[in-house]
């Protein structure tokens, strides 16, 4: 039993030392790669401290449109969510693999799922952008994609997590597949699925605020075009709004993960 437990000892620690080399090199291999010039980006910092007390400035004089526009990027968020959402639940019950009818589907959807979440949200936004043009449908349509990719990893994965018990419970009495989703495993998934929503709606507002300054309407856009002008106490104004209405979703969200719990 020692000899076992002593062998077993000196694995973990050579797998652990194995990491550490492996990450080590990578850290090495990544500097090197890069080129970082350090004293030519601390040099940058005399001109920062020319341009940085600019931004103490406030401008209130479009505070009006900025709210919409932060209130459009919201809409869009949750328009996405809710969509996402939609088409997340079927498809997350076909591809666990607890609860789907053909093995080979299961394998499909998480395969499609590695794909859309492979690619980063800003790719998909200038994807449509490119097809469907500027604004507001093209941010909903952007974001529908990570969203939906998002979800339906979660959603699966409380999926698997489930009791097998129930299923087996239900197949033996007859139970179709509808029914034994419906009945069988909703009730306790409705807690898991509520917690994942909450969490990708903190997400999607982010994205939906950052993705609109390429295009996707927003608030982003009014971000974008202040940038473009040096409109240093505009820029303020917005990240300003932007800061307190972001701490304001994240209490409210952090309320409803608590009360689902």
């Amino acid at each position: 039993m020692n000899t076992k437990i002593a062998v077993s000892s000196k694995k973990d620690k050579l797998l652990t030392a194995l990491i550490l080399i492996g990450l080590t090199s990578l850290f090495v291999v990544s500097l090197s790669l890069l080129k970082l010039d350090i004293p030519e980006f601390l040099s940058r910092f005399k001109s920062a401290g020319d341009i940085l007390p600019n931004f103490l400035a406030l401008d209130f004089s479009e505070i009006s449109t900025i709210i919409y526009e932060l209130f459009v990027s919201i809409c869009m968020a949750i328009a996405a969510l809710a969509l996402g959402f939609v088409i997340s639940i079927p498809l997350s019950f076909l591809g666990a693999r607890n609860t789907t009818p053909w093995p080979i589907l299961s394998g499909f959807i998480k395969g499609l799922v590695g794909i859309v979440r492979a690619v980063p949200a800003l790719i998909w936004i200038l994807i449509v952008v490119a097809s469907l043009g500027f604004g507001n449908t093209a941010g909903v349509v952007g974001l529908i994609f990570p969203t939906t990719g998002y979800l339906i990893k979660s959603f699966i994965s409380s999926i698997e997590e489930q009791d097998p018990a129930i299923i087996e419970t239900m197949k033996a009495t007859g139970a179709g597949w509808l029914q034994l989703i419906v009945e069988g495993l909703l009730p306790g998934l409705v807690n898991p699925l509520l917690s994942w929503t909450s969490i990708r709606l903190e997400s999607n507002i982010a994205e939906s605020i950052s993705l609109g300054m390429v295009g996707a309407g927003g608030i982003g856009m009014v971000m974008t075009r202040a940038i473009g002008q040096y409109d240093y106490a505009k820029i303020s104004t917005i990240i300003l709004v932007i800061f307190i209405t972001m701490i304001t979703f994240e209490l409210i969200i952090g309320q409803i993960k608590r009360a689902i719990r």
